[in-house]
């Protein structure tokens, strides 16, 4: 399975999650490519099976919560016939910034499988586990 994981991040959170995803997929046997959204390899894109974008959430404690930096992830091309996984990061309240970041992919042609927002401060338990799920849902045969 040919697996990509494009980050967005700001503060290296993100990125952290991203890489942690990447090495829980990596883990499995499949091919992984961990990138930021500034620096896609398209022939990659091409050829995965499944991609994970990710950005942080942005937004006040209680409410507003949205895709951090959503103008550079509608940059990404169009994901036509591939799956796709959304996650973000959050600090204390992650609302449905999720979601709206699953509609702004499927917008671009995805077909969104799974959609979560990880703690920052538990990246380290919650991205695996979170790989786990996803593969266990999309089938790692894919």
């Amino acid at each position: 399975m040919n697996v990509v994981v494009i980050h967005q991040s700001r503060t290296g959170n993100t990125r952290r999650a991203a890489e942690l995803i990447g090495g829980a997929v990596a883990a499995t046997g499949a091919t992984v490519a961990v990138r930021p959204v500034g620096n896609l390899d398209y022939a990659e894109l091409a050829l995965a099976d499944l991609v994970f974008v990710g950005t942080w959430v942005d937004g006040l404690v209680l409410f507003g919560h949205r895709p951090g930096d959503a103008g550079k992830v509608s940059q990404i091309p169009p994901l036509w016939d591939k799956k796709v996984v959304a996650f973000m990061t959050h600090a204390l309240n992650p609302g449905n910034a999720a979601d709206k970041l699953a509609g702004l992919l499927s917008g671009n042609g995805a077909e969104v499988v799974a959609a979560r927002s990880l703690n920052r401060r538990r990246l380290e338990v919650e991205a695996p586990a979170f790989v786990a799920e996803v593969l266990a849902a999309v089938g790692a045969a894919t």
